[in-house]
C-alpha cells in the first residue's frame, strides 16, 4: 500500500492483486477509484466531473507546474545523454561549442549535427536546452537587477 498526499488530503494507491489495476481514492468524494489524471498521474477520480471540478478549483496549475517539472528533467536527462554520447563535454569540443553559441550568427540544428556529429533531432534537443539556460539566466538577471542586487 502506497500513500500519497495532494494539497494536505491523503490519498492512496494500491494495485488490485486480481486485476493489477491501480486503484486509489477521488481527490473530490474520496470514493474508491482508477480513474487517474491522465497527465500528472498523481490523483484519482471516480467520475469525469469530479476530474472537471478539481481541474477548475486549482488541479489544473498544480498538474501544469507538475508536467513542466517532469519535462525539463526529462529534457535535461536527454541533454546530457546527447553530451557523453557525442563527446560534447571534451575541452576541445566544449570550446567550439562556445565559439559557435556566441558567433552572434544564428545556430541551425543542420549546421551544429553537421559539425559535431549528432543526428537532427539530438541537435534539436541540445539546441532547445541552451535556449532554456539563456532564458533562465536572462530572468534570473533581471530578477536581481529589479530587487536591487549588483547596485553599489
Amino acid at each position: 500500500e502506497f500513500r500519497f498526499f495532494q494539497n494536505g488530503t491523503e490519498t492512496m494507491s494500491t494495485t488490485n492483486a486480481q486485476t493489477s489495476t491501480p486503484t486509489g481514492i477521488c481527490s473530490i468524494c474520496g470514493k474508491e477509484s482508477s480513474l487517474k489524471c491522465s497527465r500528472c498521474k498523481f490523483v484519482f477520480y471516480c467520475c469525469k466531473e469530479h476530474q472537471l471540478q478539481h481541474w477548475k478549483s486549482g488541479h489544473k496549475r498544480e498538474c501544469n507546474d507538475a508536467y513542466k517539472a517532469d519535462q525539463y528533467t526529462l529534457h535535461k536527462q536527454e541533454f546530457d545523454r546527447i553530451i557523453k554520447k557525442c563527446g560534447l563535454d571534451t575541452p576541445e569540443n566544449s570550446e567550439k561549442i562556445a565559439a559557435l553559441l556566441t558567433s552572434g550568427e544564428a545556430v541551425t540544428p543542420p549546421a551544429f549535427a553537421e559539425t559535431f556529429g549528432t543526428s537532427m533531432e539530438e541537435a534539436v534537443v541540445f539546441l532547445e536546452w541552451i535556449k532554456v539556460g539563456v532564458k533562465f539566466k536572462e530572468e534570473s538577471i533581471d530578477t536581481a537587477k529589479k530587487s536591487g542586487l549588483g547596485k553599489r
